[in-house]
């Protein structure tokens, strides 16, 4: 079990983080945090306990503290809040004290299907959201893998394309009948789909391929389950 894990794929060097991130060079990647989701739940007349957004702005400034000083963007693979209903008074100022915390950062969002409706409140405090995909030489940035087929050839020489939106979890043997579920990376021959980094979002049992590699994150370490590489 290790912290992080140094990978080669489609030219680019990556290191994959327990957290469920991605360090690409001066870059952190993440997907999925469903920032608001109990606000909405709640104002839905569903009696849920809150915690988990505070919860998961504390696990990204973890992040971005201990990379601070090697890394100077935060880029969301989508569905970095529930939905418009979640945006209160209380979130705008969760966001807004991060981001001056760490004011040297830039803030990126590849928008998924969950922030539809908040771009603008989001463009107004300060992220810079990017609709449909991004590219930057061989490396793209999407947040459904399945828009990538109706996407065609428009993007060529894409090395790596980098994905959220699955909540991709592999299904961990304990013995001989039982499994439990771990977040995972699900890693292709040019799709990486990341964990989600959000709490209390679920998460979808994958059924890898031959010759793609999982590596599970449990309580911040990960375990590469080296069968799939053959």
């Amino acid at each position: 079990m290790t912290r992080s894990l140094r990978i080669e794929h489609g030219g680019h060097s990556l290191e994959l983080l327990g957290c469920g991130a991605i360090r690409w060079e001066s870059t952190l990647l993440v997907a999925d945090l469903h920032l608001g989701k109990e606000t909405v739940f709640q104002k839905s007349g569903i009696a849920i306990p809150s915690g988990a957004t505070q919860r998961t702005f504390s696990r990204l400034e973890g992040l971005v503290r201990d990379w601070e000083g090697v890394c100077d963007r935060v880029v969301v693979l989508g569905d970095l809040l529930h939905a418009p209903t979640g945006w209160t008074d209380e979130l705008e100022g969760a966001f807004e004290g991060l981001m001056e915390r760490h004011s040297s950062l830039q803030w990126n969002l590849v928008a998924g299907n969950h922030d539809r409706r908040s771009h603008g409140r989001l463009r107004e405090i300060g992220w810079e959201v990017l609709e449909g995909s991004s590219a930057e030489g061989a490396m793209r940035w999407i947040h459904d893998p399945s828009d990538i087929e109706a996407m065609g050839d428009r993007v060529g020489g894409i090395g790596t394309t980098l994905a959220g939106h699955l909540h991709p979890c592999y299904r961990v043997p304990v013995d001989a009948r039982r499994t439990v579920r771990a977040a995972c990376f699900w890693i292709g021959p040019e799709l990486i789909v990341l964990p989600a980094f959000g709490g209390w979002v679920g998460a979808h049992a994958i059924e890898p391929k031959k010759g793609d590699r999982i590596v599970v994150c449990i309580e911040g370490e990960l375990i590469e389950w080296k069968h799939f590489r053959k």
